[in-house]
């Protein structure tokens, strides 16, 4: 029964073996051929040419799998004794990615195709060969990958230093590794040259880019956005037309996963940042500062002349006193009508409140440590709207931090708010329920009984409210010289 399963190895074996290592080959063959015989007169099968074979098989296989594991616990016991003293990065990557693990595994297809190709033949031990072949070929394949692993790891730590979106590169790397491993299964499955096959290939090529269309169009734009500089990891980036605000994680070949400020994550393909468009912060994190370009909308009631009583009470202010000397100095010299500034003094007027307002604010945030002073800054008016004049602020804050930058963005305008009444400036609101009744409550009870005002009556005697103007739009003027402040248009 021996001589049905022990041949001589065919000539066409790809595995080569020298004379002595085919005879040791053949004596353990014949040692598990007793044991398989031995197994089999248990059960009355020992004659049975089919049950031989597979119990012969079965016996191989677990001798291989045993083999497997020794010698991988040996190679692992070894890599553990050394990991103390052997400090090399590379062999830290590898071990991080368990590219010794992974080259083990080859060892037990190895075992099992020598006992099996050069003891066994017909359509069982051809069968079991060639699923060992491919066997091995996925194992090789993945522990290549483990390399191509370790590579990145090595370059991503060391070389990309800008978290450029390399990752795709790793995984195209392997996603041909596995096309290869493709391409020689079906070869051998097929029984052809691995060039046949591939020319075979070509006809499904269409198909194969629209199987792959992510991928290449992932490859290409990942290509793009390093090339060009555009994105790293890290970055916060807002794309348009998603619900994507927030720090890039991590990019692939088919995904660009954000995590946005809610802590949720989205993922968009790569192509979409190359075909769209998106908005990337880095710029502004690395400068260190960030931008506030926000309106105030003022009442136009509201906008007066100044004389020079106004200026003289308005010195009070801090930071004024200065600006308004030197303006009032330009204006007897007649250099404002020229638009000249020698003194290099902010923008702003002494002609209205308005203008002088501006020219406080930019004196403000002049001196305001949080405001960088290299950026630009400036205040300015926009064209007016049926809500009022804009009154726009931009200056840069000198943090690109978000808590810190919304602290001094709320001190601003906060600031502003407070000191609007002291140039008799409001912010202009839409009527509501409280100023209707304050239109008719006002006129008949006075404004001592009033509840709810802009700003408190008296606070300043020059500022009165003129009750004949529509709710909500109050306008805060100066008396008269020699005249009261109507109370009623009865009064006048």
């Amino acid at each position: 029964m021996l001589s049905l399963l022990i041949q001589n190895p065919h000539p066409e074996a790809p595995i080569e073996l020298s004379q002595s290592a085919i005879k040791s080959t053949f004596i353990i063959a014949e040692e598990i051929m007793k044991v398989v015989h031995w197994l089999l007169s248990a059960v009355g099968l020992e004659h049975n040419i089919k049950a031989i074979e597979i119990a012969y098989a079965a016996v191989v296989l677990c001798i291989a799998l045993l083999v497997g594991r020794l010698l991988q616990w040996g190679v692992m016991a070894i890599i553990k004794a050394l990991q103390d003293r052997v400090h090399n990065v590379w062999y830290l990557h590898l071990r991080e990615v368990k590219f010794f693990t992974k080259s083990c595994r080859i060892i037990p297809p190895l075992v099992f195709v020598i006992l099996i190709e050069f003891t066994m033949q017909g359509s069982l031990g051809h069968t079991l060969t060639l699923c060992s072949y491919i066997y091995m070929v996925f194992v090789v394949a993945m522990a290549v990958n483990s390399v191509v692993d370790a590579s990145w790891l090595r370059i991503d730590e060391k070389e990309n230093k800008r978290k450029l979106p390399l990752k795709g590169v790793a995984q195209l790397i392997k996603g041909i590794i596995w096309i290869v491993v493709a391409i020689i299964i079906c070869a051998m499955l097929l029984q052809k040259s691995p060039e046949k096959v591939l020319a075979g290939l070509g006809a499904f090529a269409a198909v194969l880019m629209l199987i792959f269309k992510d991928s290449i169009l992932g490859v290409v734009a990942g290509v793009q956005l390093s090339e060009n500089d555009t994105l790293h990891v890290g970055d916060w980036i807002k794309v348009h037309g998603t619900d994507a605000n927030g720090t890039v994680q991590e990019v692939t070949l088919t995904s660009v996963k954000i995590v946005n400020w809610d802590k949720t994550v989205t993922t968009v393909p790569p192509y979409t940042l190359v075909s769209g468009s998106f908005t990337n912060y880095r710029n502004m994190q690395l400068s260190e500062t960030r931008r506030i370009q926000r309106c105030y909308l003022l009442d136009a009631d509201t906008v007066m002349p100044l004389t020079d009583a106004d200026l003289e009470r308005l010195k009070a202010i801090p930071l004024l006193e200065p600006y308004i000397t030197a303006k009032m100095k330009q204006r007897d010299e007649g250099k404002i009508a020229n638009y000249n500034n020698p003194e290099g003094l902010v923008d702003g007027t002494i002609d209205t409140n308005l203008g002088l307002f501006r020219a406080y604010l930019a004196l403000y945030l002049k001196n305001n440590k949080g405001i960088d002073p290299a950026s630009t800054c400036f205040i300015s008016t926009l064209q007016q709207t049926s809500a009022g004049i804009p009154l726009q602020i931009y200056c840069f804050t000198d943090t690109s931090s978000w808590v810190p930058y919304e602290m001094i963005q709320s001190e601003i305008f906060e600031h502003i708010a407070v000191m609007l009444h002291k140039f008799g400036l409001t912010v202009f609101e839409s009527a509501s329920g409280r100023d209707t009744i304050m239109a008719g409550y006002i006129p008949a009870m006075g404004v001592d009984h009033a509840f709810g005002l802009p700003y408190p009556m008296g606070m300043d005697k020059d500022i009165y409210v003129n009750p004949h103007l529509s709710p909500g739009s109050q306008f805060y003027g100066k008396v008269p010289s020699g005249k009261e402040a109507p109370s009623s248009p009865s009064d006048e």
